[in-house]
């Protein structure tokens, strides 16, 4: 993905609808009970039905920064009693690497993830909305529910619905699917179980990355998405400090501490180079709440069956819970 899978998984699950027997798409059994738990600006690429007779989507993960997840319990960090002292973005990030390392592994059915996305339009408003996603990468189950609190921010507004100029607001819409969901990175497409078999050391993951960035493409700028991916996805605790600690090193990050992500949760942001890109995380370096993209904007693409989703300047997105389940309908 550059993967949370807003609009990717939605228009990878409408052209699996028309290039997949109905079938393959077919209900689930009716929505559990609350009980049970489970990514950047993404480019899906939708490949054929699969020799069972699943649909196979894959979520591609831009040149550009485009997806991460937060556990939905933020908890602001304390202040010692003693005097502090000023970090870097590198010494933040190689302390979160810190705190990310130290996390038990956890382990689940479904990978559960509810995302909120701020989407500026051509008039000038901006469409809010959350959407939750359970997924099992083993059998391909799962259900997406889209529009969930859905609000248009009129120009000018800094939050808050408003009445809109013309821009329909998401109404809530939820689907069960089969579907099999591929992440392509760097020509490789890899399934739920790869993600999570990321090498988990930080030469391991260097060389990973090393072989999958695209020829001419930015190493901060790559390393940045990745970090934004890798964060957002169930990948293990080892992996993720490893993925902090290659960020760390990358030269011209900027910091900003005492800051809050758009939904009021405390945390410090991590800018790439460029401006372009701009990481939330918790006060503890090691969770991500939000990315913000204020690059120019990028169209959406087509490549055969693939999808290269675009993006626009002011573009959020926020990680508002993740985290395995044993089924459907559960939350972390």
């Amino acid at each position: 993905m550059t993967t949370d899978m807003e609009d990717r998984l939605r228009k990878a699950l409408a052209e699996a609808a028309a290039q997949v027997d109905p079938d393959s798409l077919r209900p689930l059994t009716a929505p559990q009970p609350a009980g049970r738990l489970v990514p950047v600006r993404a480019r899906l690429a939708l490949a054929g039905a699969a020799a069972a007779g699943l649909a196979v989507a894959a979520v591609a993960v831009p040149a550009a920064l485009t997806g991460t997840t937060a556990s939905d319990q933020v908890t602001p960090s304390v202040p010692s009693p003693r005097t502090s002292v000023t970090l870097d973005a590198r010494s933040f990030l190689l302390a979160g690497a810190e705190r990310a390392a130290g996390e038990e592994r956890a382990e689940g059915a479904f990978w559960y993830s509810r995302v909120r996305t701020f989407k500026p339009q051509p008039s000038g408003e901006v469409v809010v909305s959350s959407e939750e996603v359970w997924y099992d990468g083993e059998t391909g189950r799962g259900r997406i529910t889209t529009g969930l609190d859905a609000e248009i921010i009129l120009p000018g507004e800094s939050g808050g619905a408003g009445k809109a100029k013309g821009t329909p607001k998401p109404e809530p819409e939820t689907r069960d699917f089969d579907m099999r969901l591929l992440t392509a990175i760097g020509g490789e497409r890899l399934s739920q179980d790869d993600i999570r078999r990321l090498p988990d050391d930080v030469a391991g993951l260097r060389r990973w990355l090393d072989a999958h960035r695209a020829e001419g493409e930015s190493e901060t700028g790559f390393v940045f998405a990745m970090t934004r991916f890798v964060l957002s996805q169930p990948t293990t605790p080892a992996t993720r400090a490893a993925m902090l600690r290659i960020l760390a090193d990358q030269p011209g990050l900027k910091l900003e501490r005492g800051i809050t992500d758009p939904l009021g949760r405390p945390g410090a942001a991590v800018t790439s180079p460029d401006g372009e890109h701009r990481l939330i995380v918790d006060e503890s370096g090691a969770r991500l709440l939000a990315e913000e993209y204020h690059g120019p904007d990028r169209a959406d693409k087509r490549d055969g069956r693939s999808v290269h989703v675009g993006a626009r300047k002011g573009e959020k997105t926020v990680y508002e819970s993740s985290g395995w389940t044993e089924k459907i309908g559960d939350r972390p």
